[in-house]
């Protein structure tokens, strides 16, 4: 799987939490620093701070749509929420990969 399309689904799932039924004691931090762009990076920071209140992530979708909306961003947008959601564990997973390539993005630019 791409990278972007990789960071897409992860995001995805946070977004489609409440309207999948998903346990969302089940939901992580994000470090946002791992995606590659600076609007997932935004989205990730956003999701973050619903993980730290009380994880209305359905709600952050509608506002983040809106927000969104005839922007330059519109096209990520749709990007993001266009992708199928995951479970919260396969979610981490593809995370906990997405940090890999990350620190090897790192390792590769200081040579």
């Amino acid at each position: 799987m791409e990278t972007f399309n990789t960071e897409n689904a992860v995001l995805a799932t946070f977004l489609y939490a409440d309207d999948m039924g998903y346990n969302k004691n089940d939901a992580f931090k994000l470090d946002s620093n791992v995606f590659t762009n600076s609007y997932r990076r935004a989205v990730a920071n956003k999701i973050n701070d619903e993980t730290d209140s009380d994880k209305m992530y359905g709600f952050l979708s509608v506002t983040l749509e809106e927000q969104t909306a005839n922007t330059k961003f519109e096209q990520d947008w749709i990007d993001i929420i266009s992708q199928s959601p995951l479970t919260f564990n396969v979610a981490k997973r593809y995370y906990e990969r997405l940090q890999e390539a990350h620190k090897q993005r790192l390792l590769g630019s200081s040579i």
